[in-house]
């Protein structure tokens, strides 16, 4: 469904804007600029890395996580092209001051990777929702979270498609797998929402588990309370996402691993 707005802009750019149509593939300057903002948007997306918890459990043998190497280069390196590659240049890293400062003297501001990396400090862990949680205030449309400690080669573009398909607060990527599920979320699938979700089942009910890759709307912060209160989406916003009809699943063609060990590393070697 189209709008219609009401915008002043110089009679310079009105200019440069009739310069795009040809009367074949863009017709009119509505045109015109409709798909130049779609274009400055689809390749201008947000993601939130979330690098928040205690300290030893973001490494394996005294080495950060994202700093690990995986086919010669170190971890966030790898996400970091896999996100440039799908539009995803405004960064927001959020983890406790010693991770940032390792992944820092990687990354820097991004700029040399063509992204650009805002890195936000946790000061206490309190949950993966409340980390999500800082960077409420950057954030006014849809935007992927993903864990520091994640490697995946899926196409984030496809994801994020599917997310604007559907009236989600959140959109999961899913994967099928036969291997342990006692480690991981497995989900229930209707189409393409999610019906049911448990964390680390002793009896699993399928073999759809999530990557904790996600699509998220700005909506998501309404489902986390302010203050200091423990608050983990897979336990206190999943739930409720499910019940109000509004979780969602992608399935992927393709890889994400969650690093919790060097048999984890195994997997994507």
């Amino acid at each position: 469904m189209k709008r219609r707005i009401s915008i002043t802009i110089s009679s310079d750019v009105v200019k440069k804007l009739d310069a795009f149509v040809d009367g074949t593939n863009i017709r009119s300057r509505s045109e015109a600029l409709e798909t130049i903002a779609a274009r400055f948007l689809d390749t201008n997306k947000i993601a939130v890395f979330l690098g928040g918890g205690e300290t030893e459990k973001l490494k394996i043998s005294g080495v950060f996580k994202p700093l690990l190497k995986i086919r010669g280069k170190p971890l966030i390196v790898h996400n970091i092209e896999q996100l440039k590659n799908a539009g995803f240049k405004k960064i927001y890293f959020i983890a406790n001051s010693q991770l940032i400062g390792e992944c820092f003297k990687v990354l820097g501001n991004g700029g040399s990777y063509g992204v650009d990396i805002n890195y936000i400090e946790e000061k206490r862990p309190l949950g993966n929702a409340k980390t999500l949680q800082l960077a409420e205030s950057h954030i006014k449309s849809p935007f992927l979270v993903l864990p520091v400690d994640n490697y995946f080669d899926f196409d984030l573009s496809y994801l994020s498609r599917i997310h604007s398909f559907h009236d989600a607060t959140i959109t999961l990527a899913v994967q099928s797998t036969r291997e342990s599920l006692s480690d991981l979320g497995v989900v229930e699938m209707a189409g393409d929402q999610i019906v049911g979700y448990e964390e680390k089942p002793k009896n699993p009910k399928t073999f759809l588990t999530s990557a904790f890759i996600s699509m998220c709307d700005p909506k998501v912060f309404d489902y986390i309370p302010k203050g200091n209160v423990k608050w983990v989406m897979q336990t206190d916003i999943f739930p409720r996402l499910i019940k109000e009809r509004k979780l969602y699943g992608c399935l992927i063609s393709g890889t994400a691993v969650n690093i919790h060990s060097v048999k984890d590393l195994d997997k994507i070697k």
